[in-house]
């Protein structure tokens, strides 16, 4: 019984890619954040949204934290996508891509 559920789940069909994780995810403000829940996420070519796979947001928190002011602080957050839900709105982002050691994509509704 287990031995066939495990082979199921372990096939390329459960929308799993690269490092096995069917998200993707989102670094930015606790005020973003909450505007994103409240409203949605607005899909645009002129202003895409950046999203990159889990060994991504290390280096994405590490990169905010670089360029903190002296300004009160606003906390960052992570949010978390089904990659199913928005596999065709994603093109991908090279240079972050490098830069997080990690792919990123923009998400920016094609």
């Amino acid at each position: 019984m287990g031995q066939g559920h495990t082979s199921r789940a372990g096939k390329s069909q459960t929308g799993m890619q690269g490092d096995g994780d069917s998200c993707l995810y989102l670094v930015t403000t606790a005020e973003n954040a909450s505007a994103f829940l409240a409203d949605g996420l607005k899909l645009s070519r002129t202003a895409p949204i950046m999203l990159t796979e889990r060994d991504g947001i290390g280096p994405w928190l590490a990169k905010l934290a670089e360029n903190v002011t002296d300004e009160p602080l606003c906390p960052n957050v992570v949010l978390r996508l089904r990659r199913a839900m928005v596999a065709q709105a994603l093109e991908p982002e090279p240079d972050h891509s490098a830069e997080f050691a990690a792919r990123c994509y923009l998400l920016s509704g094609n």
